[in-house]
Parts: C-alpha cells; sequence; structure tokens
C-alpha cells in the first residue's frame, strides 16, 4: 500500500469492511434459514388427520353448535351441583337432562349439554339467536 495517499488507503479499508459485513450477513442470513428448514413442519393433511383424530377420541362439542330457537331454561332451574358433584342445571333436586344450551348461576353462565355442565367444550354456541364463545364450559362473551 506504498505510495496510496490516506484516503485511498480508508476507502480500501471501509470497502473491505463492508464486504466482511455483507458476507457475514449472508452467513447469518443462511444460517437462519436452514434452522428454520430444520424445524419440523406440518402439513394441512397432517393437521386434519390429528384433528379428526382427537374429535374420535374425545367428548367435546363440535366447534360451533346451534340449539333451536326457542329454547328456555326452565323456571326455578339453576346450575349446582347435584348428589355425586357433577354441575348440572336442576330444577327442584333432578337433573334437566333434556335441556342443552346455556343457564347461569351466581358464578356466571355455562354450557349445558345434556342437563349437565360442559367444562370440556371450548367454541362457540349459538343459542336463541345469540352467539356465545365458551372456554371449558363458561360463557366468557
Amino acid at each position: 500500500m506504498k505510495g496510496l495517499s490516506k484516503e485511498v488507503k480508508s476507502a480500501i479499508i471501509i470497502g473491505v469492511v463492508i464486504v466482511l459485513l455483507l458476507i457475514l450477513g449472508i452467513i447469518y442470513g443462511q444460517k437462519e434459514k436452514t434452522e428454520v428448514a430444520d424445524t419440523p413442519t406440518t402439513t394441512v393433511s397432517e393437521v386434519a388427520e390429528s384433528t379428526t383424530a382427537a374429535a374420535a377420541e374425545s367428548t367435546t362439542a363440535a366447534p360451533e353448535t346451534t340449539t333451536s330457537a326457542n329454547v328456555t331454561v326452565p323456571a326455578g332451574a339453576t346450575v349446582q351441583q347435584d348428589a355425586n358433584g357433577n354441575w348440572a342445571l336442576m330444577n327442584n333436586g333432578a337433573t334437566v337432562n333434556t335441556f342443552t344450551g346455556i343457564a347461569s348461576n351466581d358464578f356466571g353462565n355455562w354450557y349445558i349439554e345434556n342437563g349437565v355442565v360442559n367444562f370440556n367444550f371450548s367454541g362457540k354456541v349459538v343459542f336463541n339467536g345469540v352467539t356465545y364463545d365458551i372456554e371449558n364450559g363458561k360463557v366468557v362473551s
């Protein structure tokens, strides 16, 4: 580098630094792509198969359930524990096992399926024309 001016030497050094940074960026970018490529992927068919298998094994209702538009909670019925400790829609000490829909107690509103709170259900329920968001059997909105 003898005989070159300071400005030329500085420009060469800056150019070398820029090239090194670009090379490091490319290497780092390839490493990121490799790490992403090494991550297991799930295909749509795998998701469908696992969802179908889970649905077959689960007692949870479908993600969206529609009940008839004119269902009403029987007068005097409320969600409470039965003699076995199960939470159910009770009326005069008996489970209202013909009821499927939304019923309440002092703790909130609940998704009732065949008279019993379905704590395994999370999804949407349309009841008397209103759509409810359910998480683990409890109405959240």
